[in-house]
């Protein structure tokens, strides 16, 4: 009987784990970008977890994500997603505007929101290409 309880709990914690590694909801679908360079291209965050990026010109790149942690630091929502090897942040500085998101490339080695440095990379927007970079 305890071993059918040890694997049961074992096989439930596992598929928590895969399901909190899919992009969130908040962030998952079509983002209109602006990137550190002036250039307006599109963001796609899949269910499937794969991040696409569409150029001006139709040129694609796309990459596999890992979303690994989520939060909120006073009013501002983030997600961690790793992006070839690379942490990245999707950060909303208001966390009930889902409207409106940075996307930031993580610059040092830190575990927690609070002591992350980065450099913002694109502005993003689910309705139209950001007139300003940075927000």
């Amino acid at each position: 009987m305890t071993s059918k309880l040890s694997k049961t709990v074992i096989i439930l914690f596992g598929l928590i784990l895969l399901a909190s590694c899919k992009p969130s909801d908040k962030y998952a679908g079509d983002w209109y970008a602006l990137s550190d360079t002036g250039e307006n291209v599109m963001l796609h965050f899949s269910e499937e977890k794969i991040l696409t990026i569409t150029d001006e010109s139709g040129n694609e790149e796309t990459f596999e994500i890992n979303q690994n942690v989520a939060g909120v630091m006073n009013s501002t929502r983030y997600y961690r997603v790793e992006v070839d090897g690379a942490n990245h942040y999707v950060i909303f500085e208001d966390k009930d505007d889902e409207s409106n998101a940075n996307f930031v490339k993580q610059t040092n080695y830190a575990d927690d929101f609070e002591d992350m440095a980065g450099e913002i990379i694109y502005t993003m927007n689910r309705d139209d290409y950001p007139r300003e970079f940075g927000l």
